[in-house]
């Protein structure tokens, strides 16, 4: 299996066809069909179905491309490893964030990072936990920032802790609940999540689980941070967050923390990544700076006395 035919494999699945592939690669179209003729007859199996649609993958090929694509990251981060180290810190960077996460102290080192390496390209994807996993699989994502209620069930990736805020239940101003709420009762509204509740990243489901209370028959799911507001903001739906939101002027004047009767499992934030020993330099750079902010962070809101459960980011890679 040669490098040249996986990425034969990957520029044909991008694109949908060898002519279009062969444009991307400089190369001709027997050349591209020749490199996956003998990827084919090398595996034994069949990778491409080709149609007057376009070419497409089999179930082999499918299972393929994860780990062509992933190749071809660690191929791109030698690449600027090397750089790196000949004093040009180039290419690229691509993170993997959540709403809550993207609230916190990301802003800051991402602010950061582009002061000090404004030759890197730097991609920030707010995904779902679930599609950022997915993306440290096939190496597109080199790591990411997941919030989450408990402790994560997948040891395939590094977990790192960086810090903790109180979970909050909210509600539109003006929303017909009133006074001290009891979870359990909580469960016989309708709520919004972003994640489905069998989803092991789903926060709504997590909340439920830790309490050993009935999850909440009545949910609409939102995967638009944009939509998330506006339905939290406007409709009689229950929703979950962070505490970090409310001590925004905006968001505070639309949305009503509940008085809950008994208390919130915290809301851990944290950074995953398949291996940070094999991380570029930029991207560990690009960690510690987050980490530094997540400690900054954890000190201002000590003082402050706003947020009392945010607990400093770990020093352990």
């Amino acid at each position: 299996m040669k490098f040249h035919q996986l990425r034969a494999l990957i520029a044909v699945t991008e694109h949908g066809s060898i002519h279009e592939a062969s444009r991307e690669l400089h190369l001709t179209q027997p050349a591209i069909s020749k490199a996956l003729a003998d990827l084919e007859a090398e595996l034994g199996a069949p990778l491409l179905i080709r149609s007057a649609r376009g070419v497409q993958l089999t179930h082999y090929g499918k299972s393929l491309i994860r780990h062509a694509r992933a190749i071809d990251q660690e191929i791109r981060h030698a690449h600027e490893d090397i750089a790196t180290l000949l004093g040009v810190a180039r290419g690229s960077v691509t993170i993997g964030v959540t709403p809550v996460t993207s609230l916190g102290p990301f802003a800051e080192a991402l602010r950061q990072f582009i002061q000090l390496y404004p030759q890197v390209n730097v991609n920030v994807r707010e995904l779902r936990p679930t599609l950022i996993q997915e993306g440290l699989v096939d190496g597109t994502i080199d790591f990411g920032l997941v919030s989450r209620i408990g402790a994560p069930e997948d040891t395939r990736f590094h977990w790192e802790e960086l810090y903790s805020v109180p979970t909050t239940l909210a509600v539109r101003a003006g929303h017909p609940l009133r006074g001290g709420q009891s979870l359990e009762a909580l469960a016989q509204s309708s709520w919004l999540s972003w994640d489905a509740l069998d989803d092991a990243s789903s926060l709504v489901g997590a909340l439920f689980i830790s309490s050993g209370i009935a999850p909440p028959k009545s949910v609409v799911r939102c995967t638009s941070t944009m939509l998330y507001m506006e339905m939290a903001t406007t409709t009689d739906l229950v929703s979950l967050w962070s505490e970090l939101p409310f001590h925004m002027p905006d968001h505070n004047a639309k949305l009503r923390r509940i008085a809950l009767k008994e208390p919130l499992p915290p809301m851990t934030i944290g950074l995953v990544c398949r291996d940070l020993d094999v991380a570029t330099s930029v991207a560990i750079s690009f960690v510690e700076l987050i980490r530094a902010c997540c400690t900054r962070l954890a000190g201002v809101y000590k003082r402050a006395g706003a947020v009392p459960r945010l607990r400093a980011a770990k020093t352990t890679a």
